[in-house]
């Protein structure tokens, strides 16, 4: 019987009623019983025996197993290590190189894995006498290796930029910033995506039968057609996949657990020991007055759609504290980050120490060190504790023995009021508390300017004030700032010079009493006058009321006022305008509300002017209203001219 393979289960079950060749043949049947009808218990024994136990056909698992573990492991490390490859492929700047491997990932993603590896065995290495199990590693390398790049790249894009800047303003290089910060936080997002592309590819392997690998489907299947027996074959093949799969998932959960911050003991660094460390202040060599430190010539910087910077000219002292207001758009913050190298300048030149930073032979790497920055988003290295966040660019960087970075690093959270947060994550913080580490972090290098990008931007009011104590604390030390901020009053408390940016220029360059006092330039004397004014204007009775008493609540902030007098200017806008004047309008109508408040005599004003018929809230308009609003006001003011109401009242 040709290529008839001959088992004892197939020779009970060959059925000749059909030819399959004539021949002379004689046939010897011999007598028997008649089968005995078996129990459900004897029927399941016999058919696992019949399955594993007869011709040691257990050995064919056992066999099948090992190869696909032998498949699955190098298939595993070779894919990943081939994938993180591809990934910095994929992230390169050259756009050649990275095109390439997007063009190779989309063809790997487009083509089913068993016409992969057909075309590995069957045409690749048609002429080769490699080993087929040489050849399914192979393929299933590259498969997964494009699985893992697209992984790991998204992981490291969910970091954020953020992250990237933080550590090449601390004067890590951009392997070191990968290596140190970026990648301990990718793997965090994409261990759970990775671990569920391990068990896809151990089920994977399972097609390696087609290239006459006898791994464990495939021993699973030659069992099932020899004993005709399906059930106890594939679940024992589904039951062992089932097996290694849960090992593995398992396997990489405890590294999931492992990497992950918060189930971590809360200890101190390695290599370190507690002691008791006072607050420290800045270096004394990083706090010399006088002497230039920067200077600016014609910077430029263009964007596509916009040139924030047209012909900045400046020249930074040593121990100055430089403040940078100016509308929003007008090239504050990409000074700083021009200034620092974070962003690269179109045209003109940056001199420190003698020094063009915009040259490209410049080492950015080196300049960092010496100048330090704060971002308005804190970029705290989230997989690192406080103390951890601090000692990081010290140890790496300066090379500073871990136990003096460790005591200056708690001496300066005590500075700023964060010792007791030393061992807590980054996410466990405030955004008050998140911004006095980010600027212990970036003390902790000693520089000898700090620029401040918007330090208070992203900080809720009420955490505003202790950020402020800790840079007016630096400021009286002598330490070298750029500040870009929306603080007004700090910034007229804290500058020695004041830079008004406006029109891509430093429109006006003074001291704080000429730039808030006595400007001389006309667009400083407008912004300066808009910064003590709120104005608004509203012609619809569906006017956003929430967010108006937001921003009047911003401007009080900004201005400082007291709580109980920006209290009442809230109830007073509400008062009159949305209990009695909106409601006594109809058709089209506007409503023009202005609020100021005086420092020096510590009153605010209100005024209302609207048109229509003459009416007088404090007196006509609703009873309770108009009880309410007599203990609100020292003084009010009321007329009615040119058929529209104006209302004063004052606080």
């Amino acid at each position: 019987m040709s290529n008839l393979f001959a088992t004892e289960e197939r020779r009970e079950a060959m059925d000749f009623s059909d030819p399959y060749k004539e021949v002379r043949t004689v046939m010897v049947v011999a007598s028997t019983d008649s089968a005995v009808e078996e129990s459900f218990w004897d029927g399941i024994v016999s058919n696992f025996e019949k399955t594993f136990i007869r011709e040691n056909r257990w050995q064919m698992i056992l066999s099948g197993l090992l190869v696909t573990l032998e498949i699955s492991i190098l298939s595993g490390i070779f894919g990943t290590a081939l994938g993180f490859g591809l990934c910095l492929l994929l992230r390169s700047r050259r756009r050649a190189v990275s095109g390439t491997a997007e063009v190779f990932c989309r063809i790997m993603e487009g083509v089913p894995n068993l016409v992969v590896l057909l075309i590995v065995n069957f045409v690749i290495f048609a002429s080769s006498d490699i080993a087929p199990v040489a050849v399914a590693v192979i393929s299933f390398s590259v498969i997964f290796a494009v699985s893992v790049a697209g992984t790991l790249n998204t992981g490291i894009n969910a970091v954020g930029g953020g992250q990237w800047e933080a550590a090449s303003a601390l004067g890590f290089g951009r392997a070191a910033s990968f290596v140190r910060v970026i990648l301990p936080q990718a793997i965090r997002h994409v261990l759970p995506i990775y671990k569920s592309e391990v068990v896809a590819l151990i089920k994977m392997t399972s097609i390696v039968g087609y290239i006459s690998i006898q791994d464990l489907a495939r021993a699973g299947d030659l069992i099932r057609s020899r004993t005709f027996e399906a059930f106890f074959p594939l679940i024992a093949t589904a039951v062992i996949y089932f097996a290694i799969s849960a090992a593995i998932a398992a396997a990489i959960g405890r590294i999931e657990v492992h990497v992950d911050p918060h189930c971590r003991p809360r200890r101190l660094p390695k290599g370190v020991t507690e002691v008791e460390s006072p607050a420290v202040s800045i270096a004394p060599a990083r706090t010399l007055e006088g002497g230039e430190l920067i200077r600016i010539e014609h910077l430029k910087k263009a964007f596509p759609n916009v040139t924030p910077l047209t012909d900045v000219n400046a020249v930074i002292h040593r121990g100055e504290v430089i403040t940078i207001i100016g509308p929003s758009g007008t090239g504050k913050s990409t000074l700083l980050r021009c200034v620092n190298r974070l962003e690269d300048p179109t045209e003109g030149a940056i001199w420190i120490h003698g020094e063009n930073i915009c040259d490209k032979k410049a080492d950015l790497s080196a300049l960092r060190r010496g100048m330090g920055m704060v971002f308005q988003q804190f970029n705290l290295f989230d997989h690192l504790t406080v103390i951890e966040n601090i000692m990081l660019a010290p140890t790496m960087i300066r090379k500073v023995p871990r136990q003096e970075a460790y005591e200056k690093a708690m001496g300066l959270l005590k500075a700023v009021g964060m010792a007791e947060k030393a061992l807590s994550y980054p996410d466990e913080l405030s955004g008050g508390q998140k911004q006095r580490v980010a600027i212990a972090r970036t003390l902790a290098m000693e520089p000898e300017i700090v620029l401040f990008d918007e330090p208070t931007s992203a900080l809720d009011p009420t955490m505003v004030g202790e950020v402020l104590t800790v840079i007016r604390q630096l400021a009286a030390q002598g330490l070298t700032m750029m500040i870009v901020t929306h603080e007004m009053k700090f910034a007229r408390d804290v500058s020695t010079r004041v830079f008004y940016m406006d029109q891509g220029v430093i429109y006006e360059d003074g001291t704080p009493e000429q730039i808030f006092e006595n400007p001389r330039r006309e667009r400083t004397r407008a912004f300066v006058k808009r910064l003590k004014v709120f104005s608004i204007t509203i012609t619809s009775p569906s006017y956003d009321f929430i967010a108006v008493t937001e921003q009047l609540q911003q401007f009080g902030e900004k201005q400082l006022m007291p709580h109980r007098r920006l209290d009442n200017m809230r109830r007073a806008f509400e008062e009159i305008c949305a209990t009695n004047i909106i409601p006594r309008s109809s058709g089209e109508y506007a409503l023009h509300v202005t609020a100021e408040y005086s420092e020096e005599t510590g009153k605010a004003r209100m005024c209302f002017v609207w048109g229509g018929g003459p009416f007088n809230p404090l007196e006509e308009g609703e009873e309770l209203s108009r009880k309410l609003l007599r203990g609100y006001f020292a003084e009010t003011e009321y007329r009615y001219e040119n058929k529209e109401n104006f209302l004063s009242v004052y606080l």
